[in-house]
This record gives C-alpha cells, structure tokens and sequence, in this order.
C-alpha cells in the first residue's frame, strides 16, 4: 500500500481520510492535536506541526512517505507545496506560488497587476505607517492580518479611532507581522470553486455565503449561488483560467471568494485546499463530482479525468454552522422541526455540558440542508440564527 500524508486530522479532514483509505492507500496524519476525531480514521497518527515545513519534510523522508495532501488550512497549502517541491513530486504549485496566492498582500498585488477585479489593498509592515494612512484614507475601510484565515485579524473601520483598533488587532494576529488595508465594498458575499484539469475548468459551482454572529467569518453557505449568472461565472472562469496558465497551476480545486456588488465580482480571496467547513459535501452533491476523490488524487500527481461524475445529487444544498451567543456552558440547543426535516447530515462539536470559551468563533453543530428551490432555502437559512433555541449557562 502506498503510505501518504494528510495533513492535520480534524471533522474538515475526517471525509478526506476515508475517501484515501477506500482508495486503497495507507493513511498517516499529523498535527498538534492528537485528540482530533480524523486521527481515528487514519492507519496511524505522527505528532508534528503542520505549519512547520521543514518538521514535516523530515517527518515524511523518515517515514518513508510517498505524497502528501493538505488539510483545510491555508498554512498546510503552504506545507505541501514546499514538500513536494522538495521531494521532487507532482500535484502541487511551486512554493513560491502557493505563497503568493495564500499571503494576502501577495496574491491582492498579483490582482492589481494583472487588472483582475478586486479592492486594491495598501500593504503596511509597522504600525505607525498603517496608522499615518489611517488618517488621509478614505472611508470605509477593511483591515486584514496577511496570513491567516476564518476572520481572524479583521475589522471593519468607519472612523480613524476605529481604524487604531484595527490596524492594532491585525498586527497582533498576524505571524509575518504585514497587514492589508483596502476599502470596505458593501454587497453580497459569494464563492465560486472550480476543480482545473490540464489548466482549464472541468468543473465549477457557486454558493451564496452567510455571516450572522461574526461578520468576518462565514456561517453558512447554499448551493448553488442563487445571483450567480452566466455572464458573472463566465468572467471568473476566465480569471482562474488565465491564472492557471499564467501560474503554471496543478490540477485541483481553485476557489476565489468575492463580493457582488451592482452585478460586478470583486474577488477578496483565493484558495486551493478543501475547506473548513466540510463544503466539500456539498459541491458533491450540487455537481454530481467526487471532489474529495479528485482532491486526493490530484495532490498525489494523478490523472483526474478518470474521476467519475454522476447526475447531481442534489438541486440545492448547503450548510450551516450553529454559533453560541455567548461563552459560557452549553445547556441545550434545539432546532425546529421545520428546519430538521430538511437537513440529510449533522455533525456536532459540542455537547451539553461543554465549555464555550470563543463564542464569535466555535460552532455547536454543523448541519447539513437540502430545499426543493433556491428561493425558499435562502429565505430560511437566512433565519437559522433566529429560529434555532440555544441555552447557555
């Protein structure tokens, strides 16, 4: 059995892990946190720091590794790239571009110079020049911590007292210490996420993204996006397709998160790993494709074309990540029949009795939804926060 790494072991990885054990490979994880439940689905688990490249290179020449695959973390794209390159494997962009396109302030210069819609950022590497601008920029503004993902290090700021709290906050954030000032676009938040074969889309969808208790970090997602046009995915499609040939970019996923404001894009950000919220499933289910089978397969240097695709499982799906109102112990949570008669998977993270100690960025449970039309699914997830009881001690 080729024995193969996956990066990190957490309810985002756990799908992945089974997917590459039923394809027949000898699994190995690692991470900080050996308590992780993916770690009890792989064949064996090796304590390292993913974020650590040189300790993971190590790890995977001493353990005779024979590809790796990154987990649903920005610093694990990282991580992945630099080993492959080093080992001399297939499947991965280079490291130099794998940190352009997951370091803000690198992957928003590449987008002013390459005319690629997006708000053009204002690069600050101290706190006094960031503060300087603060006091002749325009408002609103939005402030950003370079490398990190899920809303940490971010604030919107309409005034210059706000912007020393954000320009603050972002710095203590971030680990390179460079941080993004760039105008605050007011819109509809998206995410179209393709999967590149030989450079060009072989498959694409979109979803609608929700943030309801922190405004920085999305809640919820349905599929497909219900103000995605042709003429919208088109001109991103083409945008990724440039940039894969440009990129020189291995076959994957690539996902460009962007604000739709008056029916033009603005890309805000770009990936390419699975995603921290298990979404995954439900692209799956809206094209029909194994992206997770796809994922593995391309991270190891394989051909993709092979993976098979059905009829979409689903017409519209998404997710939704419940958030406690406040820290504290969780007494109960119970959710409308209304709601649970439509949702086909849930996965919980917090029991009662569990210690809340991050409300703006745990989730109780993650549930899973289907609707028979795009319109009633986001007219009622746009109410899940309100409609679902939580008690907290």
């Amino acid at each position: 059995m080729k024995k193969i790494l996956i990066l990190n072991g957490s309810f985002c990885e756990k799908p992945i892990i089974e997917k590459a054990k039923e394809m027949g490979y000898y699994v190995v994880t690692t991470g900080n946190a050996p308590g992780l439940i993916g770690h009890q689905s792989a064949d064996e688990y090796i304590p390292c720091d993913y974020s650590d490249k040189e300790a993971i290179l190590e790890l995977v020449k001493d353990n005779e590794i024979e590809g790796i695959v990154s987990c649903a973390n920005d610093f694990g794209v990282l991580t992945a790239s630099y080993v492959a390159e080093q080992m001399g494997w297939k499947g991965h962009d280079t490291y130099e571009h794998a940190l352009m396109m997951h370091h803000k302030d690198k992957f928003k210069q590449y987008c002013f110079e390459h005319d690629i819609p997006s708000p053009h950022s204002h690069i600050f590497t101290d706190v006094e020049s960031a503060l300087e601008y603060s006091e002749v920029c325009e408002y609103p503004i939005i402030v950003k911590a370079n490398d990190l993902t899920g809303g940490k290090g971010i604030k919107m700021a309409d005034t210059s007292e706000e912007a020393e709290e954000a320009v603050r906050n972002a710095f203590d954030w971030s680990r390179d210490k460079h941080i993004l000032i760039e105008p605050y676009i007011s819109g509809t938040q998206h995410s179209i996420c393709v999967f590149l074969i030989n450079k060009k889309v072989a498959v694409s969808s979109s979803c609608k993204c929700y943030s309801f208790t922190n405004p920085y970090l999305i809640q919820a997602e349905t599929f497909p996006s219900c103000e995605m046009t042709d003429e919208i995915r088109g001109e991103l499609e083409n945008i990724i397709e440039k940039m894969a040939l440009d990129l020189d970019l291995a076959d994957g996923i690539l996902n460009l998160q962007f604000i739709l404001k008056d029916q033009k894009p603005y890309i805000i950000e770009m990936m390419r790993r699975c995603f921290g919220n298990e979404a995954l499933l439900p692209y799956t289910m809206v094209t029909g494709f194994d992206w997770s089978e796809a994922y593995i397969k391309a991270a190891l240097g394989l051909d993709c074309s092979s993976v098979k695709r059905a009829k979409p499982f689903k017409n519209y799906c998404g997710h939704f990540g419940l958030m406690p109102y406040k820290n504290g112990i969780l007494e109960s949570y119970h959710i409308p029949s209304h709601i649970d008669s439509h949702i086909f998977k849930k996965t919980v993270m917090l029991q009662p009795g569990d210690t809340i100690k991050n409300c703006f960025n745990e989730r109780i449970v993650y549930l899973y939804y289907e609707y028979a039309s795009s319109e009633e699914m986001n007219r009622q997830v746009s109410r899940f926060s309100d409609s679902i009881l939580v008690e907290i001690e």
